[in-house]
Parts: structure tokens; sequence; C-alpha cells
């Protein structure tokens, strides 16, 4: 999701500082179509874990069925956009990222003449492992009360 954001038509903005327009790949640069693309992504992952439960929910009516199926879509809608921004701020401010500014292209080292934007203290890997692990434990504990209120 966050990467479809290179298909926006307007510059990403940091998403510390949302007044800051950044180059297109700098880490904790967010657009309107990136986050928008998660959203979807994250209704899509929530409509296929409801459907995918129907066989095993053969004992309750459908309007019990479609509600789980509605609750665990809107709590993707928040997991995608939520883990998405979690990841984009975690990538501007602990992880780094060095930019050329004379060609205007993001490095994957330092350079001469580069210069660096954020921490040195998790890797690309580690933040797309902290924010999915965070993102997969906050939205299963928001799911089973979302789905215990409207069952």
């Amino acid at each position: 999701g966050t990467n479809g954001g290179v298909l926006s038509p307007t510059p990403p903005r940091l998403v510390t500082q949302p007044w800051k327009s950044v180059a297109p790949g700098t880490n904790g640069g967010v657009s309107w179509v990136g986050l928008a693309a998660s959203a979807a992504g994250g209704i899509a992952m929530g409509l296929v874990h409801g459907v995918a439960l129907l066989p095993l929910t053969t004992t309750l009516s459908w309007t019990v069925r479609w509600q789980e199926i509605a609750a665990l879509s809107w709590v993707g809608l928040w997991g995608g956009l939520g883990g998405s921004l979690l990841d984009s701020w975690l990538g501007a401010t602990v992880q780094i990222t060095h930019y050329d500014p004379v060609e205007q292209i993001i490095l994957k080292r330092a350079q001469p003449g580069s210069t660096q934007l954020g921490l040195s203290i998790l890797s690309n890997e580690m933040v797309n492992v902290v924010s999915t692990g965070a993102t997969a434990v906050l939205a299963a504990l928001c799911a089973k009360p979302l789905l215990a209120f409207w069952s």
C-alpha cells in the first residue's frame, strides 16, 4: 500500500512534518494515494479473513456472519491505515535516509555530499517487522471486542 504512493501526482509529505514535501521513496514520506492504497489493502484483508471464516461459522445466522465480515473489514481498514502511518513514522524517526540533493534521489548508502534524515537505529527490514507486529497485535486486540459488540 505505501509503495502505491509513488503513483501520486503530488509529492509525498513527511509524516512528522506534513507541511514539508519530500522526494518519492523518502523514509517517512506519505501521500494520499499511498494511504488510500493501504486502507484499501486493509479492507481487502479483512474481507478475505471474514470470508475464509464462513465455513467455520455455519451454525450462525447470515446476519451475524455478515456482521463479522463487516467488523473484520473495519479492523482491516484501520489496521492498514494505522500500520502504514506507523511504518512511515518509524521510517522518518529511527531509520536513516541518505539523500543526494544535487541528483534529488534517495541513496542506499551515504555518499560524499549526501544529507541524512532520521536516526540510524532500525534498518528498513526492522521497521517493517516492528510496524507489522505492532499493527497485528493492536488489530487483534481491537477485533475481539468489536466482534463481540456486533454479534
